[in-house]
């Protein structure tokens, strides 16, 4: 989230730099804004594309907690996961999400608008 969110790219985040991810974090933030932003954290290699390894990594980030190597997914479960998310998303069928298809599946999904958010108490 750092390098995504800081604008000079750097090691630490400034208080606007911040203020700009809260906003785009908190829940009334528009789904065009928050996809725009989780292409980006998810495009890790700053491709503009999300191919296979790209999926597989976030498939990975989000099924796999720190240090737990027992419910890590096997090679197989990954590629008919990254397989199916290819298959809803790709659809230019080109092997790989580009930008405007990301926004177009995220932008549609309520799942995904209220999962990409910080709630503060």
């Amino acid at each position: 989230l750092l390098q995504v969110f800081t604008h000079s790219g750097g090691d630490f985040m400034e208080f606007e730099d911040y203020l700009n991810m809260m906003s785009v974090l908190s829940p009334s933030a528009s789904a065009l804004a928050k996809a725009r932003w989780a292409f980006k954290v998810y495009d890790t290699q700053n491709k503009h594309i999300l191919d296979r390894d790209d999926i597989a990594k976030v498939i990975q980030d989000i099924t796999t907690s720190e240090g737990d190597t027992e419910d890590k997914l096997n090679n197989e479960e990954l590629r008919v996961i990254v397989d199916n998310v290819l298959k809803e998303v790709d659809l230019s069928g080109d092997g790989y999400i580009t930008y405007e298809e990301f926004v177009q599946m995220a932008s549609a999904s309520q799942e995904f608008v209220d999962s990409f958010k910080i709630i503060l108490n």
